[in-house]
């Protein structure tokens, strides 16, 4: 059997060399050693800017709002929360599905709900996000 060419040689060799960069170079960019004056995205990479120091920024000069200390579940309390959804017609398939402990779990996944400003700024952002919510949602 005849050696192959050098061209096809020369072809192989650079593909391999084109997959190993393509699975380490993510493994490496994604280790998130930013320098100095970068952010670590919540995906794993550096960079500046809001996609990678906004929401979900994980280290680096992260661009937080500063929050106030209003505590969300202080004013979404079971009762308000319970004559919200009481609104709802008997009939809605979704009754009983949305939960009080639901909401504060996902309102804590944006730390900034319901915290920026003053104590009223916070309890407004908060009603204007259930009344929005109840004008899609509740059926009369």
């Amino acid at each position: 059997m005849a050696p192959p060419p050098k061209k096809q040689v020369s072809l192989l060799l650079l593909l391999l060399l084109l997959a190993a960069l393509a699975a380490f170079a993510p493994a490496s960019a994604q280790s998130c050693g930013c320098a100095s004056g970068q952010c670590c995205s919540r995906f794993g990479f550096c960079g500046t800017g809001k996609g990678y120091c906004g929401t979900g920024c994980q280290s680096g000069p992260c661009d937080v709002p500063a929050t106030n200390n209003v505590s969300v579940a202080s004013v979404v309390t079971p009762a308000f929360f319970d004559a919200l959804l009481a609104q709802a017609a008997p009939t809605c398939e979704a009754n009983g599905f949305y939960t009080r402990d639901a909401f504060l779990a996902a309102a804590g996944y944006y730390p900034a709900f319901g915290r920026t400003g003053t104590v009223d700024d916070s309890k407004r952002e908060i009603a204007a996000f259930f009344g929005n919510a109840n004008h899609e949602t509740i059926m009369s």
